[in-house]
């Protein structure tokens, strides 16, 4: 994490230097960043960016922390277990709104990209604890909904937690990064998603 240092900067520092470091993640695997490119586009000495960071691992878990921050500033309380919204239609808004924050975070959207295909991003203690807890926020969703009879109380929460999250994070992001896609599309794809969940995929005689 940060030293106190880096976070007692004024806003535009901060934001500098995490532009500079997105854009080296957006065209780069976490393998091939380079830390001179970062602090050369962000106009820091090399010195001040050990002040801020420990090392190259430092700074990215702190954008994992960051894109989520951003996230959860976009998003509202779209999260929040208290918003009282069914698990699947919950999942399309938060599906949908995540295609508006690709189209208005492009650069971050793809150092993310980057960064999942990395070595680094499947080993990463702080990414693995990251994972685990969104999957306990989606199972609290789907325990909440279950409660109020809404999923079938049979439906194992931790997997469809995980199959939702697994669709959300990784087989959406490269629509979401096409220059051509649009919203009807990813409607249409979210739309066809829900529907084999609400309806299953045996044939109802």
């Amino acid at each position: 994490m940060p030293s106190q240092t880096f976070f007692n900067l004024n806003q535009a520092k901060k934001e500098r230097i995490m532009e500079a470091a997105i854009d080296e993640m957006s065209m780069h695997s976490y393998e091939y960043i380079n830390l001179a490119n970062i602090i050369r586009n962000a106009h820091i000495p090399r010195g001040s960016f050990y002040q801020y960071f420990e090392d190259k691992d430092d700074l990215c878990n702190y954008f994992y922390r960051y894109i989520g921050e951003k996230k959860m500033a976009f998003f509202g309380d779209l999260f929040l277990p208290s918003h009282d919204i069914p698990l699947l239609e919950r999942f399309k808004l938060i599906y949908l709104k995540g295609f508006e924050f690709a189209k208005a975070y492009p650069k971050l959207m793809k150092a993310g990209q980057k960064m999942i295909g990395s070595e680094y991003y499947q080993k990463n203690a702080f990414v693995k604890d990251a994972m685990k807890q969104a999957i306990l926020l989606y199972q609290n969703y789907i325990e909440i909904d279950q409660k109020k009879g809404r999923i079938r109380k049979d439906v194992d929460s931790h997997i469809l937690a995980s199959f939702l999250l697994e669709f959300m994070n990784k087989v959406t992001l490269d629509a979401f990064l096409k220059d051509d896609i649009d919203y009807k599309e990813i409607e249409k794809a979210v739309n066809g998603l829900l529907d084999i969940l609400k309806k299953g995929i045996d044939v109802h005689v």
